[in-house]
């Protein structure tokens, strides 16, 4: 025996907000998984400590004033 289901108006609002939260977890976890390997990597993290001390020593243009002067 087939048993038949609808869906009121509430049943389809709680779906659809369901899958927004689904969505926006599984983007949340991606952005998770990258952190992880960017943190995993011990090049990478020295890279991002030199480029902090570049910034903090003023070794570092704005790129609006590098492209203004490859514009010349």
């Amino acid at each position: 025996m087939t048993k038949v289901v609808y869906l009121d108006e509430n049943d389809r609002k709680l779906i659809l907000e369901t899958k927004q939260k689904l969505d926006e977890v599984t983007r949340l976890m991606e952005e998770l998984m990258e952190t992880v390997e960017i943190l995993s990597d011990p090049e990478m993290m020295k890279s991002i400590r030199e480029g902090l001390e570049d910034i903090k020593a003023g070794r570092v243009k704005e790129l609006r004033s590098l492209l203004k002067e490859e514009a010349r």
